[in-house]
């Protein structure tokens, strides 16, 4: 198992930043790593599923992600599984002054045992962190460039 954390200090409310979180649909709005978003079972709540199109050096990509939890308005628990891992990500939003603290944690989990899910984990570790930290700073700029 590998842990990733991200953590960013955003000068918008809790229920604000909650509302960028819940729009799954605008997700490729602010996060450019992402270019669609499909196939989405119902609005954000726990056992919504969705698909979103995605690219990483160049590489498209596709993801099926299913809200796990959903407690309006300060947790989130988003899971996929594909490619030999379990991904598990927490969004945790907390009031900070004027702003909100959004705490991401990404959970890689490999599907297989031993020394191979042990390798894909670590492989997997890299990429999987620049995206969460890209997800992380990508819901900081919405707000700031909302702001300009």
């Amino acid at each position: 198992m590998r842990r990733i954390v991200a953590e960013t200090l955003i000068g918008a409310s809790k229920d604000e930043v909650w509302a960028l979180l819940d729009d799954l649909a605008g997700m490729p709005r602010w996060l450019s790593r992402v270019h669609a978003v499909t196939s989405i079972s119902g609005p954000a709540r726990a056992g919504t599923v969705y698909r979103e199109r995605t690219s990483f050096l160049g590489l498209p990509g596709a993801r099926d992600w299913e809200i796990a939890q959903h407690r309006r308005p300060t947790r989130q628990v988003r899971i996929a599984e594909d490619g030999g891992l379990r991904r598990e990500m927490t969004l945790v939003l907390e009031p900070r002054g004027t702003g909100t603290l959004l705490h991401a944690t990404l959970t890689l989990h490999a599907l297989m045992p031993g020394p191979a899910g042990a390798l894909l984990e670590m492989v997997a570790s890299w990429p999987a962190a620049w995206g969460l930290r890209s997800f992380a700073g990508s819901a900081k700029r919405a707000f700031e460039d909302a702001a300009r």
